[in-house]
């Protein structure tokens, strides 16, 4: 596997395949994906907001040329991975189906972020957060221009990659990217390489089973949305913890336990000490979602309350 340093800017991780990296991979801070086929190329998520896409954008006029971008891929729906498809509105931008509709139901208007949460919350204290290290100034959503379902050959120049829809599991529209020929796959957000994952839609099983896709074209790396590059044995880790959430949720929800008491009395073990344990909390809530929705009827602001609390503690 090769190895790229975390830290933040472009890194090649293997032949014609570069990750921009945005440590410490917290809430917001993504991983981009540049790979380079002939003259042409593919951005795979395009960050956060404008100053980081320009970022990533000029790192890739720096490969290939003014003109060389001529494709982008979003990951799924979540807005640090397309709020910053508007400066790269010249291409061609390409999501799942599910995705696509996903972005057109924000929750959080990212330039309202400031406003999120009640006054003296945990809620409003993290939108704050997020709205002083995040630029929304002339923001406007850019939505794809392409969408797909399945599995599907994207065309890049004189090659191709290969997009596979895998949600809905971490979102709604979940897709990774894989590069045949260099044994790299750009895993999105089914993959937080050695940080604690989030389920936003479910279900857990399906992320578990995104998690096997992976494995099974058994690349050489894995460029996750947050943390440093990965191997297989990442994903491992990542599908480990999912099935251990996932039993211990199913057992919770077979003896009638709250949703709380389900959560507090989840013991993650040797991932433990990732960053951001809380939010299994909502991970947890998908799992009750599906199998008993009446023990898990909370908003999500009331579920980010708890989540963000712990978080802070």
């Amino acid at each position: 596997m090769a190895s790229a340093p975390f830290s933040r800017g472009l890194h090649e991780v293997a032949p014609n395949c570069w990750a921009w990296f945005e440590p410490p991979g917290s809430w917001g801070l993504s991983n981009s994906g540049i790979v380079r086929i002939g003259d042409e190329l593919l951005v795979i998520d395009t960050q956060n907001d404008v100053p980081r896409a320009r970022a990533v954008r000029a790192a890739a006029v720096d490969l290939g040329g003014p003109d060389s971008v001529t494709t982008v891929v979003n990951t799924h729906e979540d807005g640090d991975h397309w709020f910053g498809n508007m400066v790269f509105e010249d291409a061609r931008i390409v999501a799942t189906t599910a995705a696509a509709d996903g972005m057109r139901t924000l929750r959080v208007d990212p330039r309202r972020l400031a406003d999120v949460g009640a006054e003296g919350s945990a809620l409003r204290r993290w939108s704050r957060w997020r709205a002083s290290i995040y630029d929304y100034a002339g923001w406007r959503p850019v939505y794809p221009t392409e969408t797909f379902d399945g599995a599907h050959t994207l065309k890049v120049g004189d090659g191709e990659v290969e997009l596979r829809a895998v949600g809905p599991a971490h979102t709604g529209g979940d897709a990774i990217v894989h590069v045949p020929e260099a044994g790299v796959v750009y895993a999105g957000d089914i993959l937080f390489h050695r940080s604690t994952p989030i389920v936003w839609a479910g279900p857990v099983s399906r992320y578990i089973a995104a998690c096997d896709v992976i494995l099974a074209l058994d690349p050489a790396v894995v460029v996750p949305g947050h943390g440093p590059v990965a191997g297989p044995s990442g994903v491992r880790e990542a599908r480990n913890y999912l099935s251990r959430l996932l039993d211990h949720a199913g057992r919770c929800v077979e003896a009638g336990t709250s949703l709380e008491q389900a959560y507090r009395s989840f013991d993650p073990g040797e991932y433990r000490l990732w960053p951001h344990a809380s939010r299994a909390f909502q991970s947890i809530r998908a799992v009750y979602a599906e199998l008993r929705p009446d023990l898990a009827d909370l908003s999500w602001l009331d579920a980010m309350e708890i989540v963000l609390t712990d978080d802070a503690s």
